[in-house]
Formats: structure tokens, sequence, C-alpha cells
């Protein structure tokens, strides 16, 4: 893939009004965006599709989102793949998931399109965009 090409960042949640609202955002930031509706369908996206970021939150049908980033995690080929995991709830027991999960960041909902932007940047200063 050219390096001007924006790198693709898959957004994983079963709410599709939260999917759109992501994708929307980081489309007008000029980011390339693909999205799945449960935890099973993101595992087969991220994948086929090997996205440079994966935003998941944390419910979903069929397979978690600390379930999804433990799977993609402990792929070679997929190591070095950031996932930012959306969560509703806190709490030593999200904590602890959290850390077994081996995914890289985790967000409290509600969150702002900007606190994202802020963790890709922090996450992933190579992903190429058109900011």
């Amino acid at each position: 893939m050219p390096e001007s090409l924006p790198q693709p960042i898959l957004i994983v949640d079963s709410d599709e009004q939260s999917i759109n609202h992501i994708s929307s955002g980081l489309k007008d930031k000029g980011f390339l965006v693909i999205t799945a509706p449960d935890g099973y369908d993101g595992y087969v996206r991220a994948r086929n599709e090997a996205p440079k970021v994966i935003i998941v939150n944390d419910l979903l049908p069929y397979v978690s989102g600390f379930k999804l980033s433990k799977l993609i995690k402990s792929d070679d080929r997929h190591t070095d793949t950031k996932i930012i995991i959306m969560s509703n709830t806190t709490g030593p027991a999200i904590d602890k998931m959290f850390k077994q999960s081996n995914a890289d960041d985790m967000i409290e909902k509600p969150f702002q399109l900007k606190d994202i932007i802020t963790l890709l940047e922090k996450n992933n200063e190579d992903i190429e965009h058109d900011s």
C-alpha cells in the first residue's frame, strides 16, 4: 500500500449510532474507516484487512471487546496493531480485564471525538492521514 494512502482504522461496536458518529468524525479528519457490528465480524475484518488501529466497545455480541483484543494481540501478524477499548464501566474488574486483553488504551464512554484523535496520535504517531 503506498504511504500516501491513509492507514485503516477498524471500529467495532454494536451501537450503529456510535459507529456512525465515530466513523464520520474520523473520515472528516482524513482517516480510512472500516466498521464491524459485533466481535466475530470485527475479528474477521481485523484478520482480513489488517487495520493499523482497532477501536472496540467492551460489550459486543459473540466476542467481547476484551476477548477480541486478546485474540488479535496473540497473533504474531497483528502484534503492532493498536487497540483502544471503549467502556461504559469502570472499576477493578474492568481494569483487570483490560490488562488481560493486552489492549493499548481504554477510553470511558461518553467521550468527545477529540479524545479518540488524541489517543490515535499518542498510540500511533505513524498513522497516515490528511489533517
